[in-house]
């Protein structure tokens, strides 16, 4: 190897977590006594409405409201929990399922800490939200068929989205027909199986306990406990791993997967093209992709080809009604020049904060460690599998940063609106603990601050949309 700081440093030691920690928690709290300061001022020019905190703008303070008994018998249920698969974990490496268990459990206690209704049910019973429209559709061919005529009629949610957004919420309130229930399946679906699908495709280019790190790091991740629970993003980030997951394979029936995850996917959202640049630069990559790459673009065009035929649902036609209600002004840039870059500004900061301090600076230091080892002769060979997760990161984050720069959410929106770019973000975090093969302590310390603060921003504040 290339000695470095990278091969030679250790992960993170508990002072420097601490004094970590401390700075981003300083960062915030400065950032938020500004935001007051200049309310009515500064701030109220760029926007025109005032975000009372950042970058959360999506945020209610709810420490004040805390009921003791849910608040001390959650928190205490899920460092118990924590602890207790830690000491399990130590003993059987490399098996999935008790991280998946854990993960399932902490996700569960960490949205009970203000109560069960708060945690289960308030987050599909805002009023922008899609469960609204859910129950009413009792055609949901007739809903396809009507959707471009209703759009702009329907809540904000619904407006920006294609018909599947809340014809998923109808089909799992026909399975279940409560809202505690819903959120709980989203769960039980969306976190085993992208924790499977990510342990999976890391463990396709590292060793199998570094993807069994980076899954446990996956489950414990603040934007994961936060909005897994009751979210349609966590179906959606589960598709978009899937489809990347199921591309990279060599078999026919994974190309179909790759598809299926791909059409499902794309019916939720508008924005699932991200995946294209992400599938393409595969594709280039490994030669053998690129005849399933332009069947899966031919095969999505024909679908749709065939959806505005059967149905007359115009699916170029939706988006363009949806991207023209998200900015009735036109390009956001040249409509709002100031509001453009705050909220540009505020969107990554957001990304950021839900990854944690701790994985931003792992993941920075593999991104570095790949870009010297794969692009400048380090020491991989040139055909390392390693420059295929190099690719795929690159790309998403690449594609993610061609959407903000179209004008691509507004704010408070990207920890939750783009909760799929954290699987790929892990990628570079993995290559940095190949490199540093942290040992027992400093992973599990790493483990304990970045679920110390999920657990401490559910305890702070409500983040329901």
């Amino acid at each position: 190897m290339v000695g470095s700081v990278d091969e030679s440093g250790s992960l993170f030691s508990g002072r420097e977590i601490l004094a970590i920690g401390w700075v981003a928690l300083t960062t915030v709290v400065a950032l938020n006594v500004i935001v007051r300061w200049t309310n009515g001022g500064l701030i109220d020019k760029i926007q025109g409405a005032t975000p009372t905190y950042w970058p959360i703008s999506i945020f209610t303070f709810r420490l004040d409201r805390l009921r003791p008994a849910w608040a001390i018998g959650a928190t205490v249920a899920a460092i118990a929990v924590f602890v207790l698969a830690g000491v399990y974990c130590r003993r059987r490496k490399s098996e999935i399922a008790p991280v998946v268990a854990a993960g399932l459990l902490l996700l569960g206690l960490s949205n009970l800490v203000h109560g069960f209704d708060h945690g289960f049910v308030a987050p599909l019973a805002t009023r922008q939200g899609y469960y609204q429209l859910a129950p009413g559709i009792s055609d949901p061919l007739a809903f396809v068929r009507t959707y471009e005529a209703n759009q702009l009629s329907y809540v904000v949610h619904a407006r920006t989205h294609p018909p599947g957004a809340v014809l998923t919420f109808t089909l799992l309130d026909r399975l279940f027909g409560s809202r505690a229930l819903i959120s709980a399946a989203i769960a039980l679906v969306s976190l085993p199986a992208s924790s499977f699908l990510l342990y999976r495709l890391v463990g396709t280019y590292y060793e199998r306990e570094v993807a069994w790190y980076v899954t446990v790091l996956f489950v414990l991740l603040p934007a994961v406990q936060i909005y897994f629970l009751a979210s349609l993003d966590a179906i959606i980030a589960t598709l978009m791993l899937g489809t990347v997951y199921f591309f990279t394979r060599e078999s026919r029936l994974a190309l179909v997967g790759a598809f299926a995850c791909l059409v499902v996917v794309s019916f939720q959202m508008f924005l699932f093209v991200l995946l294209l640049p992400v599938l393409a630069a595969v594709a280039v990559r490994r030669h053998e992709k690129r005849v399933p790459f332009a069947a899966i673009v031919l095969g999505l065009v024909g679908w749709y080809l065939f959806v505005d035929v059967a149905l007359g649902y115009d699916y170029l036609d939706s988006f363009v009604l949806a991207s023209n209600q998200q900015n009735p002004g036109g390009f956001l840039l040249t409509a709002k020049p100031a509001w453009y870059v705050y909220t540009r500004l505020e969107d990554v900061a957001e990304l950021a904060l839900f990854f944690t301090p701790f994985l931003c600076l792992l993941a920075l230091r593999g991104a570095r460690a790949l870009r010297r080892d794969v692009l400048g002769g380090g020491w991989l060979p040139g055909n390392a599998r390693e420059r295929e997760p190099l690719v795929i990161a690159s790309a998403a984050v690449g594609s993610f940063a061609a959407l903000l720069v179209a004008g691509v959410y507004h704010t408070g929106e990207t920890a939750r609106g783009a909760m799929y770019l954290y699987p790929f973000l892990l990628l570079p975090v993995a290559a940095a603990l190949r490199r540093i093969a942290p040992d027992e302590r400093e992973r599990w310390l790493l483990a304990a601050a970045v679920f110390g603060q999920s657990l401490l921003m559910q305890l702070v504040g409500g983040y329901l949309w």
